[in-house]
Parts: structure tokens; sequence; C-alpha cells
């Protein structure tokens, strides 16, 4: 019969640093079964066969080879009833061929065989057998060094060796109008039925490269599109804008500063087309309004200047005059104000002396001669004649 806990007793603690003295360092894998070993040693002294059961698997899946556990694992089976698990376990520690002493002997006592070792045992009751630690150093040595005893890799090399030499040698013996026919040609068949298959693959490839290089160019080309149609479309909300005002001023009334603004702030600007149009529309609209608002405000600068008599101000009232006598002939226009505006901007042009004060002065001669020849009667033309005598003569236009 099997005495569980007289076997048990035959189990000690394992101390890592004795066994390393013995064998050398020892890989940390079997540092952590050895620990979960000693652990289940611990809890079968406090009878807690179960949990030793955990531990012991935990190290036999850490470390497979370890049959100290695997027997030990065994006994704690049996201990907890679990007798076909047992046997199991100590079938597996035999079946590996390594340390099945103790296995064989407890499947024997199992079945109810009675052994030599169980007959000493009977005089040596409480005696163990061998301690712990050197069970333990030759559990390693043998789980580091049997599988180095074994050189399968050597044989499996001389095999492949010899089995080419053979087929070399068959090769060499047998005549070609042998029956037997061995051709090596077929052999590497594959790799010549390739080379199409290769060919095709790399024409595929050479045909994605050159859908992949037109597919760049297209997007390169959708990308500048692109920043094309946003610059285009940013210009196009800006000019947009421009003309809202444009709009928003002329329907204030205020004619003069629309057609500034488009003769002189935005001339000679690119533009989109359509809001082109109806920029020039909305400044042919406006000229005519805004001749009365140029005379009006010359007039306004030039008596303004009455004291001070500055040629800058002087210059401020001749451009009026100007933008309000350049829209008069460039639509022929024939407003009630006429003869003033040529009159009075004449003497602000010559007094402005701009660009220089000789063609002031002969851009005022023909303002005050436009005069005479519109109303040649008229009281206005008087004071133009007075004028033209005046510069004619050298003297200086008076304010």
């Amino acid at each position: 019969m099997l005495n569980i806990n007289e076997e048990l007793l035959r189990y000690e603690l394992i101390d890592v640093k004795s066994v390393e003295e013995k064998i050398g360092i020892i890989p940390d894998d079997m540092k952590n079964a050895i620990a979960l070993y000693n652990k289940a040693l611990d809890d079968i002294q406090n009878k807690n066969e179960d949990i030793a059961v955990i531990a012991l698997k935990k190290a036999i899946a850490i470390y497979p080879a370890f049959y100290e556990a695997m027997n030990l694992l065994g006994l704690c089976y049996i201990s907890l009833g679990d007798e076909t698990n047992a046997r199991r376990v100590f079938n597996k520690v035999i079946k590996m061929e390594d340390n099945s002493l103790r296995a064989s002997n407890y499947l024997d006592k199992l079945d109810g065989k009675d052994s030599e070792d169980e007959e000493n045992n009977k005089n040596v009751k409480h005696k163990k057998l061998k301690k712990a630690t050197n069970e333990a150093v030759s559990w390693l040595k043998s789980g580091l060094l049997s599988q180095q005893s074994k050189p399968n890799y050597i044989k499996n090399i001389l095999f492949f060796l010899l089995g080419v030499f053979a087929m070399c040698l068959v090769w060499i013996i047998v005549p070609a109008s042998s029956p037997i026919n061995i051709n090596f040609g077929d052999i590497f068949k594959k790799t010549e039925n390739a080379s199409p298959q290769v060919a095709k693959l790399e024409k595929e490839n050479a045909e994605l490269s050159d859908r992949l290089k037109d597919a760049n160019e297209a997007l390169k080309i959708a990308t500048e599109n692109e920043k094309v149609l946003r610059s285009q479309i940013e210009q196009y909300a800006y000019w947009s804008e421009i003309l809202r005002n444009l709009q928003k001023l002329a329907g204030e009334g205020k004619y003069r500063e629309v057609v500034i603004q488009i003769e002189r702030d935005l001339s000679g600007l690119e533009k989109p087309e359509d809001i082109e149009s109806e920029i020039n529309a909305l400044n042919n609209e406006c000229k005519p309004k805004a001749v009365s608002q140029f005379y009006e405000e010359g007039r306004e600068i030039y008596k303004s200047n009455s004291k001070a008599k500055s040629v800058e101000t002087y210059q401020k009232s001749a451009f009026e005059y100007r933008m309000a006598i350049s829209i008069i002939e460039e639509l022929d226009l024939k407003p009630n104000i006429l003869t003033n505006v040529y009159y009075y901007g004449g003497k602000a042009i010559a007094l402005s002396e701009h660009p220089t004060k000789e063609e002031a002065e002969a851009e005022a001669l023909r303002c005050f001669r436009v005069v005479t020849e519109v109303a040649p009667r008229s009281e206005m033309a008087s004071y133009a004649w007075g004028r033209i005598n005046d510069l004619e003569s050298g003297k200086a236009i008076k304010h």
C-alpha cells in the first residue's frame, strides 16, 4: 500500500543557492518553478493539498521537465482521492524516461504490489533516502543536459547528404537507353514555367507604375486647378464686396465718390469679367450726375483758400474741376453750369501750377476759350477774355 504521509516526507524544500553552487547559475524560469514547488510543499504541510496542486501545475507549466514536481503532484491527487489523475501524472513521468523509478514505484503500490524498496523502508521508516537538494541537482542536470546528448541534427544532415549522393550515383550509372528514365529537367521545370509568369507580373507592375505616374500627374494638375479656382473665388468675393459698396454709395446719391473710386482707385486693376461690366455700367450711370457734385466740391475748396492761397489747396480744387471737365467732354454733355465749370476750373488749374506752371497756364487758357466759344456774349465770356489777356501778357491770375 502507498503511504501518502510517509512518501510526502521524502520531499523537502529546494535551496536554489545550494543548487547553483553545484551546477552553476540556473535560468530564471527554473527559479520560478522551484519557488512554486517550495510553496506547494508549504501548502501540503498546512493540509492544503488543493492549493498545492495549483502551484505544482504552474511550476510544471513553466518547466515541463520538473519531474519531482510531477511526482509530488501525483501524490497530491492521491491525497485528494483523485487516483485517475495521479496515475496519469505518474505515467507521464515514466513516458518521459527520466526519473521514472519513483513514479513506477507509486504505480506499483497503487496496484497493490510490494517492492523491495518498501521492504527496506520498513526498517528505516522515518529516514530520508535523499536530500532534496541532491534530488534537485539530479533533476536540473538531467533537464539541462539530456537533450545535449542526442545529436539528432547530425544524423539528419548525414542522411540528407547520403540521399543526394545516391541520386547523383544513380544518374551517372543508369544509361540513357534504360527504361528507368530520371529526368532532372522535370524537377526544375517549374522554374522554367515560372519565367512567363514573372514576365507577366513585371509587365503588370510596369503598367501599374505608369498608371500611378498618370494618377500623380492628374492629382498635381487637379491641385493646381484647385488653387486657381480658390484664387478666383477669393478674387470674386473681393470684387463683389467692392461692387456692393459702390452700389451703396450710388444709392445714397454720392455719385462723385463712386466715380472717383472707379476712375482713380480701381482703374487698371484686373477684375472678374461680369463684375467689371457691372462696375462700368454703374460708372456710366453716375458720371452725368457727378458733374455738378465735382463742381460744387471744387468751388468750396477754391473759396476756402481765399486767404491762405495755398498751392496744394488749389491743386485739390483743380482735381475736382478736371474730373467734371473730363466727364463733360467724354459724354459730350451740355449742363447749364458748363461755363462756370470751365471758367472757375481754369482759374483753379492756373493757380495750381500742376504739373508745371507752364502746363497749368496752357490748360487754363483752353478752359477760358471754351467759355468764350460756348457763350461768347455772356458775362462769363467777358471774364474769360480778361483771364486770357492776363495769361498772354504774363500777368498772374488773381484768386
